[in-house]
């Protein structure tokens, strides 16, 4: 995939590099990060994940860029697309697009992580055509859920399922939907009243 890089009024959405290995470990795998993603992970893991991510991108896979602060340049996490192939999911989403994003809990609350998600959706349903675009996540996880509610997914309880990557606090898995004529109807009204 060409270099993408994404502007929203406060933030800039890049390609990873392999420098930003740093903000992935110290900040993105802490224990307030991760409490509803599977826990803190081993540096080799980390690591192993940010690989592969990499490697999507380099094979032209669905973008997962990092996420940096306009008025800083500090990269404060990442948010994107991923192809859904986790380990018990129901066939119905098996390649599907998922979006999905982590800040650093120092940044959390300030609106970035709907801010960045928004132009990844526009992305999504824009420039790579894309007619559904799926959210995973726990309902423990309220803050998660939230947002995709807020973001005008809708909740697909008869794909939720239990991953066995995952304790069972944060199980089953949630599934979240948004259509891309949703997502364009929800612009055009917020347009309208801007």
């Amino acid at each position: 995939m060409p270099e993408l890089r994404l502007e929203t009024a406060r933030l800039t959405l890049r390609h990873a590099r392999p420098d930003d290995i740093d903000v992935w470990l110290t900040h993105l795998n802490s224990p307030e990060v991760m409490a509803r993603l599977g826990g803190v992970r081993s540096p080799d893991k980390v690591a192993a994940g940010f690989a592969k991510m990499l490697a999507n991108e380099a094979e032209g896979e669905l973008p997962f860029l990092v996420v940096m602060l306009n008025s800083s340049g500090a990269a404060i996490g990442k948010c994107g697309l991923a192809r859904i192939g986790e380990t018990g999911t129901p066939d119905a989403l098996l390649g599907q697009a998922q979006i999905g994003w982590s800040l650093r809990a120092d940044y959390w609350g300030q609106g970035y992580a709907r801010e960045a998600a928004e132009a990844i959706l526009d992305l999504a349903f824009g420039a790579l055509g894309l007619a559904t675009v799926f959210g995973q996540t726990s309902e423990s996880n309220a803050a998660s859920w939230g947002l995709m509610r807020r973001l005008g997914m809708t909740r697909v309880s008869e794909l939720d399922y239990a991953d066995p990557d995952f304790p069972p606090e944060d199980n089953p898995t949630m599934v979240w939907r948004l259509h891309r004529e949703a997502w364009r109807l929800a612009a055009a009204r917020t347009a309208t009243h801007a």
